[in-house]
């Protein structure tokens, strides 16, 4: 069968590969990749169903359908009744639980761990550090300590990458799982392809005049939201390393602390020394709200989206992890009892959003609330010393740390 007409046929494999990957197939897309010889790229990865929609749309249209009223009424639904849901959850009576968590597997760094994250699936890790290094791990090698000491072959570290000149204080998956960015105290950013079977350094860098804090992929993978020691959020295109500023004239005071995407793409967040917190509209680049004084004043350290993208987590050094309702900038819960006098803690939700997660900065370990209740559950997976991150994976109730010992933890319940 021939592609319709003006579309090759590498363009709809391209679309397919894209499709896979964005699925969570990245192995399967790079199969097909090398089978078709069709190269992977970093563009869209959800322009095929956004065709296919388009297309179903417009054929219900000509056969007197009405698809967008469907389409309309289940995403009203979705958002009802999908991830954490504040008012439905209270009324549930269920109460979130701490699992007990232990090492599985530790390695180290040769300088300070900075910095953490999941790719999308779940399926691997990246780590940075103080060393100007970045560790690639399979969570597939990782063993459960119950089942015995790790084989030699199993080597859960697939890779070290290098190419930055400073401290790595931010990383970030691409969402296809075959391009990994990071940002660094050198005023760099750098893409590294995953998918090439050697190489140790980056394919693309962008550069600013102030140090890199934080990174974030738009969910298509087209754009990159960026901040640092300047004021703006800058958002780069992968494809061409171009930039933009978000909000003209609306910028923070101080520099960006961190940033993050809305799973829809829809808005950016961004969390600042200045203590606001802004969130910005990801099409257009306009702030669309700023919460002032989220901390008292403090500096706000870290945001974070919820998965439904109704609720924002924020971080600050006034010692309280903030959950704010999007829609209406309300605050719904203050977080207490841990001490955040770091300008590296940031809280994080749990893979289903029902705990939140954040390091005490002065006893080194994981304190954890029920994200509904605002309850202290537990605290746990303690370090010797400063815990700088805690990534949390999308896919399984799992989490990595990093710290100033050096040392990269992974931890999972006993039980999994």
């Amino acid at each position: 069968m021939e592609p319709a007409a003006g579309v090759t046929r590498e363009e709809i494999i391209r679309l397919m590969l894209c499709q896979l990957s964005a699925y969570g197939y990245s192995s399967l897309s790079q199969a097909i990749a090398t089978h078709t010889k069709v190269p992977m790229t970093t563009e869209s990865n959800s322009r095929l169903s956004e065709l296919v929609s388009a297309g179903l749309q417009s054929e219900s249209r000509r056969l007197g359908g009405d698809v967008e009223g469907d389409a309309e009424m289940s995403a009203e639904h979705h958002e009802e009744t999908g991830g954490l849901d504040l008012g439905r959850a209270a009324h549930s009576g269920a109460a979130a639980t701490m699992p007990r968590y232990s090492t599985w597997y530790m390695t180290r760094h040769k300088g300070a761990a900075t910095t953490a994250a999941f790719s999308r699936d779940g399926r691997y890790i990246a780590t940075g550090s103080v060393d100007t290094s970045l560790k690639l791990i399979e969570v597939d090698r990782v063993r459960c300590p119950l089942t015995g000491m790790a084989r030699p072959e199993d080597k859960p570290v697939i890779r070290t990458l290098y190419h930055h000149t400073a401290e790595i204080t931010g990383v970030a998956f691409h969402p296809n799982g075959l391009v990994l960015a990071s940002c660094s105290v050198d005023r760099t950013i750098k893409l590294f392809d995953l998918s090439a079977a050697y190489g140790k350094h980056s394919f693309q860098s962008m550069k600013d005049n102030h140090a890199y804090r934080s990174i974030a992929f738009h969910p298509s993978g087209e754009y990159l939201a960026a901040g640092g020691d300047g004021c703006e959020v800058r958002v780069y295109n992968v494809s061409t390393g171009k930039a933009y500023l978000l909000g003209s004239g609306a910028q923070h005071s101080a520099g960006i602390t961190g940033v993050g995407y809305a799973s829809s793409g829809a808005l950016v967040s961004s969390s600042s020394r200045d203590g606001s917190v802004k969130l910005w509209d990801g099409a257009t680049g306009k702030c669309v709200r700023t919460l002032d004084r989220a901390h008292g004043g403090q500096a706000a350290t870290a945001v974070a989206f919820s998965q439904n993208s109704k609720y924002v987590l924020t971080t600050g050094l006034d010692s309280r992890v903030c959950l704010w309702d999007v829609g209406s900038g309300r605050l719904m819960h203050a977080y207490e009892g841990a001490t955040l006098d770091s300008p590296s803690s940031g809280a994080v939700f749990s893979y289903d959003d029902s705990l939140v997660l954040v390091a005490d900065s002065r006893l080194n370990d994981i304190v954890s609330w029920d994200a509904v209740s605002g309850n202290l559950v537990a605290r746990s997976a303690q370090h010797k010393q400063l815990i700088t991150c805690i990534a949390p994976s999308p896919a399984a109730p799992a989490f990595m740390t990093c710290s100033a010992d050096e040392c990269v933890r992974f931890w999972s319940p006993d039980d999994v």
